[in-house]
């Protein structure tokens, strides 16, 4: 009897050794996975962070007149005061200018709506350069037209950009068709 319970406690002893041995090997387990959680709870707050520090910044505006405007004599600065959005303030309400509140990409689009009794030429400007245009030839038709364009461009902080109506151009807004809108697809 003396035998068995020998072999019996030497068993017991080698299973409980066993089981020491795979509670070491989950501790040590478990100590990784804390530590992988502690590193992704790390990096989870800093992108966070990145993302909170990223400028918001996208508008949108129409001219805000009923009927035609123009024929204008010099090339004129259009003023959008119909505001839907501003978001971060980068357009100028009074002065229809946007001004770049950091370096980055940003896409700008404007369309406009015309009697092509006369004639409409828009500009999209960039710091006294023309980036883009859009326009229709006047017609004997006179029926009314559409038309835009947009563009992608690389800015500094402090660049301007604006829409210019051409020198004997005409435009006509209602129910804000004649539309000015830009928003930071990418900050650099």
């Amino acid at each position: 009897m003396r035998q068995e319970l020998l072999q019996e406690l030497g068993a017991t002893k080698e299973k409980l050794q066993a089981t020491e041995t795979r509670l070491k090997a989950l501790e040590t387990s478990q100590q990784e996975l804390m530590s992988k959680h502690a590193n992704s709870e790390v990096q989870i707050e800093k992108i966070k962070m990145e993302k909170q520090d990223r400028p918001k910044v996208a508008f949108s505006a129409a001219l805000g007149v009923h009927g035609f405007f123009g024929p204008v004599y010099a090339d004129t600065t259009l003023v959008y005061k119909n505001v839907f959005m501003n978001v971060g303030n980068a357009y100028q309400q009074t002065t229809g200018i946007f001004i770049a509140p950091v370096r980055g990409v940003y896409y700008f689009s404007f369309f406009y709506h015309c009697g092509t009794q006369h004639g409409t030429w828009l500009n999209l400007y960039r710091n006294g350069k023309k980036e883009a245009m859009a326009g229709q030839h006047k017609t004997q038709h006179g029926t009314p037209a559409n038309g835009g364009n947009g563009s992608m461009l690389l800015l500094e902080k402090g660049d301007r950009v604006y829409i210019v109506l051409q020198k004997n151009s005409w435009i006509w807004d209602a129910d804000n068709v004649t539309v000015f809108s830009g928003f930071l697809f990418n900050a650099m």
